[in-house]
């Protein structure tokens, strides 16, 4: 089989790691994987399977678009037009679609190619931008425009922040029209959560299987480190929180008010933060900015007593599955694809913005952590890459008969 994947990330962040593992599994089977990406550098092992779409100069330009006009997928002619023919030497089979937004593709280009070549097409939603008007996700916002026709969009100032025209009504008049005109296209949600929203989409014609995120068990597992010593915490419980990006949606402030609940014992780290949010953060809070460092993100997840996701809206957090791999407990929002993760053994569920719940959930997981680190690394192995990604495998497979 030769595949071709297209996300913005290869080999770093949640979505690039899933590639990346994807592409080694095919390799394992006898087949080829290329890897389209647009941003992020590439870690050396894996160069073998990436192919950098467009220029950082190409992207900027894009990226002003997308800000001004809220133009995303409408820029990047050049990139496109060359990862066309990179495609075309290459003849793909099958091509798996992931994140396309990110200012490094045209997707006008990139739709009717795909449609002119007719190769079986998977698409994995990692978020709900495949079929809106602008926005990556809408409970946050409590926004049921998507369903019918978006317009007005009230999520301008959210991913992808857009801070000049409002072009949702003709983005979403743009998606329907590219999207629905392949004939061989399979939707694949990574929870459950995500079937019926997209049931209630203009895809709802599209055949859908679910195949849950794995995360590779034999990086995200628990180790030996010095975190503790490293950053002079003593014998205090440490809560961890880790995100890509921290907007509103995420939760900070939950964790800020939660964090008010409990007592000195507790020392909050919180993975991914801005600059700015690192300077606002309270004293006894450690913020940490964006790391790609692995294996600083596997001793944190270990030297934690608690993973704590007080995400709004998501769809399967791989920060949640990383630290079950670790061996940490983790407490969640009601939201999205999260209870999907966790059991009683190994979490706890709160309703949204409970925050006295909240508190309550990392007390009792952080007194219960290390009695409950043998359920969490057994629940773990549910989302194992190895067997999880088999799945993409054998739809690979039954596609491209």
């Amino acid at each position: 089989m030769r595949i071709f994947q297209l996300n913005t990330f290869c080999g770093i962040k949640s979505t690039g790691r899933i590639t990346t593992e994807i592409a080694k599994l095919v390799a394992a089977d006898g087949g080829e994987c290329l890897i389209g990406y647009g941003a992020g550098e590439v870690p050396s092992e894996l160069e073998y399977y990436a192919y950098r779409i467009g220029t950082p100069i190409e992207r900027k330009i894009h990226g002003g678009m997308r800000k001004l006009f809220d133009a995303e997928g409408y820029g990047s002619h050049i990139g496109t037009k060359q990862l066309i023919s990179k495609m075309n030497q290459f003849k793909p089979q099958l091509v798996h679609l992931h994140n396309i937004h990110g200012c490094y593709l045209n997707h006008e280009m990139l739709f009717q190619y795909l449609n002119d070549i007719a190769v079986p097409v998977v698409w994995t939603l990692h978020d709900c931008w495949s079929f809106t008007g602008h926005c990556a996700y809408f409970d946050y916002a409590q926004c049921d425009k998507w369903q019918t026709h978006c317009h007005h969009c009230p999520q301008q100032s959210s991913y992808p922040i857009n801070i000049g025209l409002d072009g949702s009504s003709r983005n979403y008049h743009h998606k329907k029209r590219m999207f629905t005109k392949l004939k061989n296209l399979t939707f694949v949600p990574p929870c459950e959560w995500m079937k019926e929203p997209l049931s209630k989409s203009f895809m709802s014609d599209y055949e859908v299987r679910t195949i849950v995120n794995g995360v590779n068990l034999a990086v995200f597992k628990p180790s030996e480190n010095d975190i503790r010593k490293r950053y002079h915490i003593d014998r205090k419980h440490i809560v961890l929180s880790a995100a890509s990006e921290w907007d509103a949606r995420k939760g900070l402030r939950y964790l800020l008010e939660a964090s008010k609940q409990l007592g000195d014992d507790y020392q909050f780290v919180v993975i991914g933060l801005s600059g700015e949010q690192v300077k606002a953060l309270p004293s006894d809070f450690i913020g940490i900015t964006h790391t790609d460092s692995t294996e600083d993100l596997v001793a944190w997840y270990t030297a934690a007593d608690c993973f704590a996701n007080p995400t709004m809206e998501d769809n399967m957090p791989m920060v949640n599955l990383e630290a079950l791999g670790c061996g940490t407990p983790i407490a969640v929002f009601r939201t999205g694809g999260c209870p999907e993760a966790v059991d009683e053994s190994c979490g706890i569920v709160v309703d949204k913005e409970d925050v006295p719940s909240l508190a309550q959930a990392i007390e009792t997981l952080c007194h219960s952590s290390h009695k409950m680190q043998a359920d969490c690394l057994k629940r773990s192995k549910l989302f194992d890459s190895e067997k999880t990604f088999l799945a993409y495998l054998d739809l690979y497979k039954e596609l491209c008969k």
